[in-house]
């Protein structure tokens, strides 16, 4: 039984967001406990420089439908000359030729991750990939394994939900010193308290339902409202245009986004996601701002889709509501400030369900379990073991 794999991971992704940095973060523990991972992304990428940067074995392909032929024949000899144990494909694109390319160079243990919450057409190639290309589908939410499991007509054992994990901290701020820190940083009162909203802003994050909570709740409340801006979407201008129609420009600040945020979360006095369906689908996994929150000893406020409700059990590590209800919205928020012994109950336990099952350390060992487990099954095949052990 092997203790070390090597893992390639694939993506077509350019930016620097939550899956990027959960195939940075997943390959940074894999390297130290031991295994070795090998990483192709779109040269110049965010991912592909600080992978480069942290010593992995990287290869530059841009995963275009033009150069589909030809990357799946360079993928091909990735996968001859590393001879990896496992492949992780991570987007739709070059999942398409990763999965096909590993099954032909047969890669003993083929994932593939699917970030998302939308729906999946059920198309013949899709069939292909999630039925027969694939060993496994890892998706970051149990609202998308439950969908895939029934689209596609796979077993429990073949789709995993296992949210991205996030760095632990060995020390956190005080909540006093980050809040004066950052009221000071606004140019605000060094007693002003904040609402905080530290996600990417976007069309569907429900930033105009954040907005009519807090108009509801601003005579009885002095908080102000806190955005952090950032992402490849950027809509600040409409939405501070929305803010001045409704005449609570002045109590709303946006701050520029930092790659460390959990100063902010400790300096909030609560934080309130709401993201709405789009079409009647999620369109959100699990919120990697929403775990650093509770983390962070910080109150967590959401909406009752996408892979909120994974997170957040109503009452117990947190406060949930519909999407797209205003007038609930601000009831929770203002519940949240005003009762201070519940919020404080639900804290403990949200950062202690953070703490046991959403670190990178959980989300590694789950991964690696499933590794184990699919050693073992196919060891059970005639050559298998032979295969797992020629790589070494």
């Amino acid at each position: 039984m092997r203790s070390h794999y090597k893992i390639v991971h694939t993506t077509c992704d350019t930016g620097w967001g939550d899956l990027e940095k959960r195939i940075f973060n997943e390959s940074v523990w894999m390297d130290k406990n031991g295994h070795q991972v090998v990483i192709v992304a779109p040269d110049g990428t965010p991912l592909f420089r600080r992978a480069k940067k942290h010593g992995f074995r990287v290869y530059a392909m841009s995963f275009t439908p033009m150069g589909r032929i030809n990357n799946y024949r360079e993928l091909i000899r990735i996968f001859q000359n590393e001879r990896p144990h496992v492949l992780n494909a991570h987007g739709h694109t070059d999942a398409k030729v990763a999965l096909a390319a590993a099954q032909k160079a047969d890669v003993p243990c083929r994932v593939l991750s699917f970030h998302d919450t939308a729906h999946v057409r059920n198309s013949w190639y899709n069939r292909r990939m999630y039925q027969k290309m694939s060993h496994y589908i890892f998706t970051t939410t149990d609202y998308a394994a439950r969908h895939l499991q029934a689209l596609f007509h796979l077993k429990s054992t073949q789709v995993f939900s296992i949210p991205s994990g996030i760095p632990a901290s060995a020390a956190l701020i005080p909540r006093e010193t980050a809040r004066k820190d950052l009221a000071l940083e606004l140019g605000c009162d060094p007693a002003t308290r904040f609402i905080g909203y530290m996600e990417q802003i976007c069309r569907n994050n429900g930033v105009t339902t954040i907005f009519q909570a807090f108009r509801q709740m601003r005579s009885r409340t002095d908080h102000h409202l806190l955005l952090v801006d950032h992402g490849p979407d950027n809509h600040r201008t409409r939405h501070m245009e929305t803010a001045q129609k409704m005449g609570i420009c002045s109590r709303i600040h946006f701050i520029e986004w930092e790659e460390d945020t959990r100063a902010g979360y400790r300096g909030i006095d609560c934080m309130v996601l709401a993201p709405e369906d789009i079409g009647g689908m999620p369109d959100n996994g699990v919120s990697r701002a929403l775990l650093e929150a509770m983390y962070c000893s910080c109150p967590v406020i959401g909406t009752r889709t996408a892979g909120i409700p994974d997170i957040i059990q109503h009452g117990i590590t947190g406060l949930v509501c519909d999407p797209g209800n205003a007038s609930a919205l601000s009831d929770l928020v203002l519940d949240t400030l005003n009762r201070e012994a519940a919020t404080l109950e639900r804290v403990h336990a949200a950062r202690e369900q953070v703490r046991r099952f959403h670190t990178i350390d959980a989300m590694g060992r789950d991964i690696i379990r499933i590794y184990r487990l699919h050693q073992v099954k196919r060891s059970r095949q005639q050559g298998f073991e032979h295969n797992f052990q020629s790589r070494e």
